[in-house]
């Protein structure tokens, strides 16, 4: 069976008779598309973790019924947290440090290239080892998180997952690291202005610059090996690029009540108030049967977030054999800058690496190209129209609670999605495409973006508000808005297209919408509301 796609991921076969049997795909909820390298690389990670074949239409990834994979069920029988704590997460510890930690610059070119398929291999199985306990682990809480939608209604849902929040977990401690360093640095008024007139080169010299520094180091090594997002290998981390993480220090320190500490307070007193409003709604058998549900589900977004870390860490660890290659190329006149490797696919590269030649043209095509695709926006399905409720039961629960494609059309001033984290609150949007756009958030904001991974989470003490074009209650972005106390909407689908970058809005997360502002251009202050 033979299948083509245009850019507008209309799908043509080769046999239209192959159109009466053909099986839907759906869309992997990356939001972003990847690079020729990319898809190369992200083929051998979804097989080996979900062991279904993958296809890419237009840098997007689809694939048959996505959904986590199964536990294996002598994983289940042993404990999935002890197994991965003990037996998984010391693996994938050992193959991060591998990848960073090889002495690639004393390997030929060719010598590295031929290296890069086992490369592939190391960061898939850095990838497979948390995805293999995911389900398992995160099991109690969606069985939560459907208790109370079938019990309450259609708040329940939110209210169960606001429960899960305010426990100490990867993602949180990384924001509560950066607000440390903030804090040290706002106790020296030296070091203190220079970070706020983004100053970063001048630490060194000034008073407790060397303790920060050190510090800083400190939160890198743990921390900044990341990958921006689960798909984008091909965008440098923050250990590559730390003025990244020295711009929110800045941001903390032009707005200190924003810290991370003060949101933590915020959302373990919102667990509290979500607790009492469940259980003044249930009958008393109802009500036990609740409280063994969220004893059970009460890691589940510690686990969630330590899933989430170290796959980004393997992801953002793999970059490391390919800009050496990618350095070495570039001596040799392939192309102008190392990180050009990812625009190229790995038999290429493969066939450089012993017959050097000029790529420029072809690589700034793919660029072009590449940049164009990151404006379109991909359905969650081709060949048939996704229907959540014909899918399998796992299916159905990943698209319900983890990618939020249910959300109702929106209208001309008025987005809607899936309400993900309660409140309301009003700002001025900010449309953040990536990471190395942050510093163009400034406190009291609203976040709008495609979907946010672990290093977005310090952007959460910054915003007033955070507004998403993917994801359910249970993704990434809503678990640390509500982390952060704030109002949050996901899956809208269109947000980053509808809302004007700079537009007033308001973002109901109780009801799920987005107003706009008639006059969007008019300047304003951020307010909020519980």
């Amino acid at each position: 069976m033979v299948l083509s796609f245009d850019e507008n991921f209309n799908v043509t076969w080769a046999d239209p008779a192959d159109a009466e049997s053909i099986w839907a795909i759906d869309r992997v909820h990356f939001a972003h598309p990847v690079t020729p390298l990319g898809e190369d690389i992200y083929r051998v990670l979804i097989e080996r973790s979900w062991e279904k074949r993958v296809v890419f239409v237009n840098g997007y990834a689809y694939m048959k019924d996505f959904a986590p994979p199964p536990t294996p069920p002598e994983v289940r029988e042993r404990g999935p947290a002890k197994v991965w704590r003990e037996e998984y997460l010391p693996v994938v510890r050992e193959i991060c440090a591998r990848l960073r930690g090889r002495d690639y610059e004393s390997m030929t070119t060719a010598e590295l290239a031929a290296l890069l398929p086992q490369v592939f291999e190391e960061v898939a199985a850095a990838f497979r080892y948390p995805t293999v306990v995911a389900s398992a682990l995160m099991e109690p809480g969606l069985m939560l998180a459907a208790f109370c939608d079938r019990e309450i209604g259609s708040e329940g849902a939110v209210l169960a997952a606001t429960l899960l929040q305010g426990f100490a977990n990867a993602s949180a401690a990384a924001g509560l690291g950066l607000g440390e360093l903030a804090a040290l640095a706002a106790a020296t008024p030296e070091l203190a202005q220079a970070l706020r007139e983004g100053r970063y080169h001048d630490l060194a010299s000034l008073p407790g610059g060397a303790e920060f520094l050190q510090r800083f180091e400190g939160f890198l090594q743990e921390y900044g090996w990341r990958a921006e997002e689960w798909c984008l290998i091909h965008l440098p981390t923050w250990a590559e690029r730390p003025e990244t993480a020295l711009m929110l220090v800045r941001r903390y320190l032009e707005d200190p009540s924003r810290s991370p500490l003060m949101s933590a307070r915020r959302a373990a007193a919102q667990r509290e108030e979500a607790a009492a409003t469940i259980e003044a709604r249930l009958s008393p058998e109802q009500r036990q049967r609740f409280r063994e549900m969220l004893a059970r589900a009460s890691e589940h977004v510690p686990i969630s977030e330590e899933r989430a870390l170290w796959q980004l860490l393997g992801i953002g660890s793999g970059r490391v054999p390919l800009l050496a290659l990618g350095r070495k190329l570039a001596s040799a006149g392939v192309f102008p800058e190392p990180d050009d490797v990812f625009f190229l696919r790995l038999e290429e590269l493969q066939t450089l690496a012993r017959r050097p030649r000029s790529c420029r043209e072809m690589v700034a095509e793919r660029r072009a190209l590449h940049e164009h695709r990151r404006g379109l926006r991909p359905p969650d399905s081709i060949a048939r129209p996704l229907v959540v409720e014909e899918r399998p039961l796992p299916s159905q629960i990943a698209h319900r609670y983890f990618f939020g494609t249910l959300a109702p059309p929106s209208e001309e001033r008025v987005v809607r999605g899936s309400p993900a984290s309660q409140g309301v609150a009003s700002g001025r949007a900010r449309v953040i495409q990536s990471l190395s756009e942050a510093g163009r958030l400034k406190p009291g904001e609203v976040l709008v973006c495609r979907s946010t991974a672990p290093p977005w989470t310090p952007l959460f003490a910054i915003a007033a508000a955070v507004v998403t074009d993917v994801g359910g209650i249970l993704s990434h972005s809503a678990i640390c808005a509500r982390e952060y106390a704030i109002p949050c909407v996901v899956g809208t689908r269109v947000g980053t297209a509808m809302i004007p970058d700079g537009a007033l809005v308001t973002v109901d997360g109780t009801a799920g919408t987005v107003t706009i502002a008639a006059q969007a251009g008019v300047e304003g202050e951020a307010t909020a509301q519980s």
